[in-house]
C-alpha cells in the first residue's frame, strides 16, 4: 500500500527504558537507536504514549523528531530497540502491516484525482463496495468541513483545504494511530492557528491517539496533551505544556520553549542567587550548594514593573528599547549591568508610557527564578 495515504491495521524523561506497559499505554518505544552512516539520529530513545493522547514531538531541525515518527511508522525502521502498539510488537513490520494514518508536510495528494477519489483511495484498494466507499468518504468530508468540495482537484483548493483532504484520507481506514509530520508548516499564520484548533477538536471527538511533529513552540503548547522535547537525537523532557514551559528540566528546554532571560549567577545561600552586584531571591537556589555557578533563567513575563504589592526582588533598570506587539510590549532593559527583557501587557505599557532611557523598577518573584548548572565555569 502507498504509505503516503494510510496503513491499515494498526513519560517521563525518556533516555531511561520505558516503564512496563499498562492498560492505558497504547504505544511503547524502548531504547530506539537509528543511524544514518556515522550520524546517530536517535540515541537510545524510550517513550510511552497513552491511548487517546495527543503528543507533539518538538525540537529544532535535525533533532530526531521526524526520524522518531518515521520509525514508529516503519518508513525508516530503527537499527535497535522495540516498538509495541496496542500490545503488538510492530518493531519489524512493514508500514502496510502497521495500524496508522499519516499526513505529510507536503500532503502528498494525487493531483489527477478529485477530492472524493483522494480520500477514498485506500478504501478502493481494499476492494470495498463502491457505495460503502462513497458513504465513508462523504462522512469524512463532512467531518473536515469539505462536503461541497468533493468534485474538485487539489490544484483548485487552498492550502488549508488540501490539509483537510490529507487528514480525511489518513482517517479513511479508521486507524488506531494518527501521525502528523509538520502538517501546518506550509500554511499562513492565521490559517495555521485556525486549523490547529480544528485538528485538536477533531482528535478529541474521535479519541484517536495522535502524534504530531512540529518545530513551532506555540503550536505544541496550544495543541498537545504532552510535549516531547528533543535535541540531538535524545529526549530532553516529556511533560504537559504547562510543566515543560514552567518547569523545564534542562537548560536546552528552558531556552527552546518560549523566551527566556539567561543571566550568569552564583548561588549565595538556600534562597538567594547573586547576579552581578544584586542578590535575587530564588526558591530554586535550595537545590544547589552555596558558591555553585549557575545560569539564572527568568521568563520575560515574570519581569514585572513595580506597581506595589508584588512580592519579590526589586531591580533598578533602564529602558533601552521596546517592541510593540499589540496585546503585549516586549521591553528591552538593562539591569544589574546585564540585558533583561520584560513583557508587559498593553495596558501596563500605556500606563507607564515608557521611552528609551527611562528608569524603571521591576520585580522578579522568587518562585519564577529558574537555576541551571552553568557549563562554562569562569
Amino acid at each position: 500500500m502507498d504509505t503516503t495515504l494510510s496503513a491499515r491495521q494498526s513519560g517521563a524523561a525518556a533516555q531511561a527504558p520505558a516503564a512496563p506497559a499498562t492498560d492505558d499505554d497504547y504505544l511503547v518505544a524502548r531504547r530506539l537507536t537509528k543511524r544514518f552512516g556515522t550520524f546517530t539520529a536517535l540515541a537510545d530513545v524510550s517513550l510511552t504514549i497513552r491511548r487517546g493522547e495527543f503528543v507533539c514531538f518538538l525540537g529544532p531541525s535535525g533533532c530526531g523528531k521526524t526520524t522518531l515518527l518515521r520509525a514508529i511508522a516503519g518508513l525508516d525502521p530503527q537499527d535497535e530497540g522495540t516498538i509495541v502498539q496496542a500490545g503488538r510488537d510492530i518493531s519489524a513490520l512493514p508500514p502496510s502491516k502497521r495500524d496508522f494514518g499519516i499526513v505529510f508536510q507536503s500532503y502528498a495528494l494525487f493531483p489527477n484525482m478529485t477530492v472524493l477519489a483522494n480520500v477514498g483511495y485506500g478504501l478502493v484498494s481494499q476492494k470495498l463496495p463502491k457505495a460503502a466507499v462513497e458513504n465513508r468518504v462523504r462522512d469524512l468530508l463532512s467531518l473536515v468541513g469539505l462536503s461541497d468540495q468533493w468534485w474538485k482537484y487539489p490544484a483548485q483548493l487552498s492550502g488549508g483545504q488540501q490539509q483537510r483532504v490529507a487528514l480525511a484520507r489518513a482517517l479513511a481506514m479508521n486507524p488506531g494511530l494518527l501521525l502528523l509530520d509538520e502538517p501546518l508548516s506550509a500554511l499562513d499564520a492565521l490559517v495555521r492557528v485556525h486549523l490547529r484548533a480544528e485538528i485538536k477538536a477533531l482528535q478529541r471527538r474521535l479519541g484517536i491517539t495522535t502524534i504530531m511533529v512540529t518545530h513551532d513552540q506555540e503550536e505544541a503548547l496550544s495543541i498537545a496533551d504532552r510535549i516531547v522535547v528533543m535535541n540531538k537525537g535524545r529526549i530532553e523532557q516529556v511533560g504537559t505544556p504547562d510543566r515543560v514551559y514552567r518547569h523545564p528540566a534542562t537548560m536546552f528546554v528552558a531556552g527552546f520553549v518560549g523566551r527566556m532571560n539567561a543571566l550568569p549567577g552564583v548561588v549565595a545561600d538556600a534562597g538567594t542567587v547573586a547576579v552581578g552586584q544584586a542578590a535575587i531571591a530564588a526558591d530554586s537556589a535550595a537545590a544547589f550548594p552555596a558558591g555553585a555557578k549557575v545560569q539564572v533563567c527568568i521568563r520575560p513575563e515574570d519581569v514585572q514593573p513595580d506597581l506595589g504589592g508584588l512580592p519579590g526582588t526589586r531591580l533598578a533598570a533602564t529602558v533601552r528599547g521596546f517592541e510593540y506587539l499589540g496585546s503585549i510590549a516586549r521591553v528591552e532593559l538593562e539591569a544589574v549591568g546585564l540585558p533583561l527583557t520584560a513583557e508587559l501587557s498593553d495596558t501596563a505599557f500605556r500606563t507607564l508610557s515608557l521611552s528609551p532611557g527611562d528608569g524603571l523598577t521591576v520585580v522578579v518573584p522568587p518562585g519564577r527564578v529558574l537555576l541551571f548548572p552553568r557549563a562554562e565555569q569562569g
